[in-house]
């Protein structure tokens, strides 16, 4: 490998693997055996390759202080990684880990730890990580945070970033943790929170949204982003139980009292009435069905689909933007900068279905870009775009790219493309590029088709499918009752309309929204299941 043997014959202390051409190197070969013996290497970085095992020979690279290999298709790490004692940055994000090697615990010198977008379902003590700053572990499928997270001793431990998993419980000992300034447990399974969190010293940053909490009350400030009430509800909370703890002697009249307190607090929330319509399947068949070609599983195998009707766009002067900014917004938050899914919204009336997402060939993918007229294939639509970016990055001096230049990355070393075609085989999306032009959404589109696709996780993409909706309705982009003179006059109205996807032989695989989706832990909003 070419930049092996640069590095190896100029004695760099850096050294960067990624790209196309590396990649078919790796798959050929195997990655090049002399890296091993670098041993002055600071700065390793292998990213956007197929490389999937790493030899135990890496714990020789003794002098690593940074070892970046996010973006490849790791399904392990080898235990001799503990021999890497100097290792302060380490990036293993987006592979398929389905277990991390205890040894890991042992990096006593770690700062920077980011696993996120694997396939972890538990994960070693860290209580050890003693340097360790930030601890990334999102969109895996842990149950709960490491042991030792919590230890008193971890005194730099600034973020804790576990959003997107299975997690359901957050232990009273987060408080061991004095610069604690951003906690991320989002879209997870907790059902409560310890008051004790409200005494985090210096927490600034805290998001719960997209739990099922007992406490209504409580699950409506989350929902509402409203860190500073919700850390004042927890602290009233706190109060309350060691008042109650403390007095014992009238515990009695304790009891009765904060019961009518109690009555109070619930009879204070006005509950909003916004409701999610669900309408089902159409029993004449007459729906939406999708079916997924086995070209597509090897290279982009979630997808989930919705159609939303009765849309105003107009129902302000900033509704059409604020919709489209959304779409932005859930791209680089939840779908981790479309690393972990793809939003695509299309006009329903220009959508001719069934539909088929499938696979092709680079040279032999045909689609209208968003924006454009003409018709490219998706090999010259790609090379374009890098084109562009090379010349933006020229004209303003700079590596970093925006918009759509900035997702390229992603389809480096794919021999065919994702695509989602309609019944007169045209592709309508090319995921997780651009839609096509053809069923670009206006300011007057009233009923569209909601595609969400990934290559990690269906998970990730009902997910996605249910923060987008439960925004837009926020947004009061359905039509209120009042639009129908139904009381109560303002409330707000969405209604989805469920979409099936099948294989090709017509075995149902996923329908959206199941009875299990849209468990919306907003008290103020209803969801309302009209098959049931």
């Amino acid at each position: 490998m070419e930049e092996v043997r640069k590095a190896a014959e100029e004695k760099r202390r850096e050294l960067v693997i990624s790209g196309q051409t590396a990649s078919k190197f790796i798959e050929e070969n195997g990655l090049d055996d002399e890296l091993y013996h670098l041993t002055c290497l600071n700065y390793l970085s292998i990213s956007k390759t197929c490389l999937r095992q790493l030899s135990p020979k890496l714990g020789n690279l003794v002098n690593l202080t940074n070892l970046v290999l996010h973006n490849n298709q790791l399904t392990a790490l080898p235990g001799e990684i503990q021999a890497l004692s100097k290792l302060k940055f380490f990036d293993v994000s987006n592979n398929q880990i389905e277990e991390m090697p205890e040894s890991i615990s042992n990096l006593s010198e770690l700062e920077s730890l980011n696993v996120s977008v694997n396939k972890l379902s538990s994960f070693p003590p860290v209580g050890n990580l003693k340097s360790l700053h930030i601890f990334n572990v999102a969109h895996n499928s842990l149950t709960e945070l490491p042991e030792g997270i919590f230890n008193p001793k971890l005194v730099h431990l600034s973020q804790i970033i576990a959003g997107n998993n299975e997690i359901e419980l957050l232990s009273p000992n987060v408080t061991e943790l004095p610069h604690l300034n951003m906690l991320d447990m989002s879209n997870n399974k907790l059902k409560e929170v310890p008051a004790e969190l409200s005494e985090c010293p210096k927490l600034k940053e805290l998001n719960l949204k997209g739990n099922k909490f007992s406490d209504r009350r409580f699950g409506k400030l989350v929902e509402q982003c409203a860190t500073k009430s919700v850390m004042e509800y927890l602290s009233n909370n706190l109060k309350k139980e060691r008042a109650k703890n403390s007095d014992k002697k009238g515990k009695g009249k304790s009891k009765e009292k904060k019961k009518k307190g109690q009555k109070a607090d619930d009879d204070d929330v006005e509950f909003l009435t916004d409701t999610i319509d669900v309408l089902h399947f159409p029993d004449d068949d007459d729906g939406l069905v999708v079916s997924i070609t086995p070209a597509v599983l090897s290279v982009r195998p979630y997808i989930v689909c919705c159609i939303v009707k009765n849309l105003d766009l107009q129902k302000t002067a900033n509704s059409f933007k604020q919709f489209i900014t959304l779409q932005t917004k859930l791209h680089d938050t939840l779908c981790n900068k479309r690393q972990a899914a793809t939003i695509a919204t299309h006009d329903l009336s220009s959508v001719k279905g069934p539909l088929k997402f499938d696979a092709q060939f680079p040279p032999l993918l045909m689609i209208v870009p968003l924006s454009k007229q003409k018709e490219v294939s998706g090999e010259t639509l790609v090379d374009d775009l890098m084109k562009e970016a090379e010349q933006i990055r020229r004209e303003k001096k700079r590596n970093a790219v925006s918009g759509i230049h900035k997702y390229l990355d992603l389809l480096k070393d794919k021999t065919q493309y994702p695509c989602l075609i309609d019944s007169a085989g045209t592709v309508i999306s090319f995921p997780p590029i651009t839609n096509s032009n053809n069923t670009k959404i206006s300011k007057e589109t009233s009923s569209i088709l909601i595609e969400v696709t990934s290559s990690t996780s269906l998970d990730v993409c009902k997910k996605v499918c249910d923060e987008l909706l439960v925004k837009m309705l926020e947004m009061g982009l359905g039509k209120d009752s009042a639009d129908e003179a139904s009381p109560p006059a303002g409330q707000k109205t969405l209604t989805v309309e469920q979409v099936k996807v099948t294989d090709e032989e017509g075995n149902l695989r996923v329908v959206y929204p199941s009875r299990t989706d849209l468990s919306v832990s907003n008290p103020g909003i209803t969801v309302n299941r009209n098959y049931e």
